[in-house]
């Protein structure tokens, strides 16, 4: 077979139960895809054929990003054939079998299937077949595709089948070691058969093991309508509990006993997700094992000390250049004061030749200025750059040369404040100032002070600001400790409460006089130890007040005709025989060469 219509089928890249999948090209619009083509099997079966089509035309309806597109569904030439999006993943059942995933990963598997079968339910699309080969991981693992909506089940707006061979009793179609008990005994389904599914996928995929698996069909029937699974809690003891229970309830062999729809399976995965990724946050403290008030005086004590930092440099860094602020205020007025009395004397030798200007008066001034001991040099340089007046003689005479690699604090119109280590590393703040007179330049002064005491002032601001936050941080340590103590002693208390009544001692209260939170927690607590202990009283009374029955076991042998099925199609009957008492008759036909049929054991009684 090289073409179904106008697609050209290639190589064979899948088998199931009821059809073959082959990658195919559509050349009309250039496009690679799959195509799944009904087996011989079901091709014969004519009105399989006709329901097969028309179902997967409304599961095509379906848009989802979970669930796989369907492009075209069509028969030629007696091939009835479903052209749908080519995927490039991982099934699900190979995922499974090389070790599964891990716990955040089922989970996050559980919520896109949720979703999926929540929107696929909503149009009226029951899938009947959900297990690991239909399901793919694709991007890289981050997201699934369910696959093979080619047996789902079309209900109308009131919620019958569409189809009335659909629902005949005891038709039974689908994969057995995933179906629910529903499907099994060939009752109506709806769309809590498919979560049954789901949780028979996501047991597997936690505990490694199949939920069912039971060798013959028989017995596998039996295992799914009466016999649970091993509890996760014994193969899987890592599997958090609220994730046990969500897969329990899954698995519950009545429909209404399981979550109502896929929305509601949604919401308490996505409670179990958010519960994960909390407690992934708080896996440092639980690996430590530390009490509930040293966990509360760590998580109190980081916090404050890290508020406490970011606190402390915000206060230094403002008062330092508060005080940096003042100081180059100050510098600037000396240097001021420098440059107004060096003025007129500039002034005056400028207008003389050099043999005759007279700078004496000025170097004593610089001297006089130099003394203090914050000044840490004083030079006045004339309008040619020529070093005029200095408190180091040994500058007299000399061009006077910038600095331009210092670190500038201050540049404005009147001159330019920079910073300059001294010898043994001592801060100074140098002052560079224009002489002028009436609006005239006649040189500069340079003026240097030191900056040691700011240094020192900065220093000591910052041990006293670390004292106090240290001091802080012991008192917000003790305190917090404290405050935690006092929580822990009523936890521990309702602790053992819950302890002595899940050992089934039930005749006691909580005595308390608290009128907090605790307080209320322990009004609970007796209120639900009372509802339970009245609960329990009843129900001997309602036992003897119950009339004896006797169940019945009724084992029937007779054969009677089956309608037709295709090959390997199992069909699986209940019936009451009685109250308190359920027969199960089983009987399944198989298609043989000759087409003679052979008829398994009749019946299977269970009553006590």
């Amino acid at each position: 077979m090289k073409l179904v219509g106008r697609y050209e089928v290639g190589d064979l890249i899948g088998e199931g139960a009821t059809g073959d999948v082959y990658k195919a090209y559509d050349p009309r619009i250039d496009r690679v895809l799959a195509i799944k083509i009904l087996k011989a099997g079901y091709r014969q079966n004519r009105r399989y054929t006709a329901r097969f089509l028309r179902e997967a035309k409304a599961a095509g309806a379906l848009s989802h990003p979970n669930i796989v597109t369907i492009y075209d569904v069509g028969e030629v030439d007696g091939y009835p054939y479903i052209a749908m999006e080519l995927l490039e993943g991982v099934p699900l059942e190979t995922v499974a079998a090389n070790g599964g995933l891990e716990t955040r990963q089922v989970v996050e598997v559980g919520l896109q299937l949720a979703d999926a079968l929540r929107y696929a339910h909503s149009m009226g699309v029951v899938h009947r077949d959900i297990k690991p080969s239909n399901i793919m991981l694709v991007n890289g693992g981050r997201s699934v595709k369910i696959l093979d909506f080619g047996i789902a089940r079309v209900t109308d707006p009131d919620g019958q089948d569409a189809d009335t061979l659909a629902t005949q009793i005891g038709q039974v179609i689908g994969t057995p070691r995933y179906m629910s008990p529903e499907q099994v005994l060939g009752q109506e389904i709806d769309g809590r058969s498919d979560l049954f599914s789901v949780g028979a996928v996501l047991y597997e995929l936690i505990t490694g093991a199949k939920a069912f698996s039971a060798a013959s069909p028989i017995s596998l029937a039996l295992q799914i309508t009466q016999a649970d699974p091993p509890p996760i809690t014994s193969l899987a003891p890592d599997c958090p509990k609220g994730l046990v229970f969500i897969v329990g309830k899954l698995l519950a062999k009545r429909p209404e006993r399981r979550f109502p729809d896929g929305g509601r399976l949604h919401q308490a995965l996505r409670k179990e997700f958010d519960a994960l990724r909390a407690e992934s946050l708080e896996a440092g403290g639980a690996a430590w094992r530390l009490p509930l008030q040293a966990r509360v005086m760590l998580i109190m004590a980081l916090a404050t000390a890290l508020a406490l930092l970011l606190a402390t440099a915000a206060v230094l860094d403002r008062q330092y250049s508060a005080m940096r602020g003042m100081a180059v205020t100050s510098g600037s007025a000396i240097a001021a004061f420098v440059a107004d009395n060096a003025g007129l004397r500039a002034a005056d030798n400028a207008a003389l030749p050099p043999a005759q200007r007279d700078w004496v008066p000025l170097q004593a001034f610089v001297r006089a200025a130099a003394a203090d001991p914050n000044v840490r040099g004083v030079t006045v340089v004339d309008a040619d750059g020529v070093i005029e007046a200095s408190n180091d003689p040994a500058l007299l005479g000399r061009r006077y040369l910038a600095r331009p690699g210092e670190p500038v604090v201050d540049r404005g119109p009147g001159g330019l404040v920079s910073t300059q280590a001294l010898a043994a590393g001592r801060p100074a703040f140098r002052f560079v100032r224009p002489i002028t007179y009436a609006g005239r330049a006649f040189g500069k002064v340079d003026v240097m002070l030191d900056a040691s005491a700011l240094g020192a002032a900065a220093t000591l601001s910052r041990e006293l600001l670390l004292a106090l936050a240290a001091v802080t941080l012991i008192v917000v340590m003790a305190t917090s400790y404290a405050a935690a103590r006092l929580f822990a002693m009523p936890i521990r208390r309702l602790k053992a409460a819950f302890e002595e009544a899940a050992g089934g001692n039930l005749d006691f209260r909580i005595s308390h006089r608290r009128k907090d939170e605790f307080g209320e927690l322990f009004d609970a607590f007796n209120r639900f130890t009372a509802a339970v202990q009245a609960e329990l009283d009843r129900a001997p009374a309602a036992r003897s007040a119950r009339p004896a029955t006797h169940p019945a076991v009724r084992v029937e042998a007779t054969p009677r005709p089956v309608a037709p099925a295709p090959e390997d199609a199992t069909r699986i009957e209940a019936s009451d025989a009685g109250p308190g008492s359920q027969v199960w008759r089983e009987r399944w036909t198989r298609v043989v060469a000759g087409g003679a049929r052979r008829r398994a054991p009749a019946a299977i009684g269970h009553g006590s």
